[in-house]
């Protein structure tokens, strides 16, 4: 497996741990995306897939992060 996937898995798993639906939707989803991009070879390709998996993980730790937070706020001002 290339650095740059595992690095990518790991940050995956890490944010899967605040994830609303659970650690085994995301270890599924990540599975089922890192299997669909197993057949890229070249280096370019393999960063460019990277790339856009860090795209889409850094929106994702932001709606998290928003989500979180909202649940707080109106666990707080809602009782």
């Amino acid at each position: 497996m290339h650095p740059l996937v595992r690095d990518l898995y790991k940050r995956v798993l890490v944010v899967g741990k605040e994830y609303p639906g659970g650690m085994e939707v995301v270890r599924r989803k990540a599975k089922q995306y890192f299997r669909e991009n197993a057949h890229l070879t070249t280096e370019e390709e393999i960063k460019k897939a990277v790339s856009r998996g860090r795209w889409y993980l850094n929106h994702e730790i932001i709606g998290v992060i928003k989500l979180k937070k909202y649940r707080t706020m109106a666990q707080r001002y809602n009782t």
